[in-house]
């Protein structure tokens, strides 16, 4: 098992993941990166239009995926 982080970037600034989750691979990683964009578009107060980003980067700090949460928006 790998550790992945999920920084959000939203507004311009960048809120850390410090703890992160293992996953058996990088496409794990990427999926639940794709579920956490999936569930900050489905909140009703969210900002669709502030750019908002969820990043998936391995222990190494390489990026794995990136998603946008305006992506999700129609699919709420």
């Amino acid at each position: 098992m790998r550790r992945y982080y999920f920084p959000i970037f939203h507004k311009g600034e960048t809120q850390a993941d410090d703890v992160g989750e293992l996953f058996r691979s990088a496409e794990e990683a990427a999926q639940y990166g794709a579920r956490v964009a999936r569930d900050i578009a489905s909140d009703p107060d969210c900002d669709r239009d502030a750019d908002t980003v969820v990043i998936v980067v391995d222990a190494s700090g390489a990026e794995v995926a990136r998603h946008r949460v305006a992506s999700f928006a129609t699919a709420v």
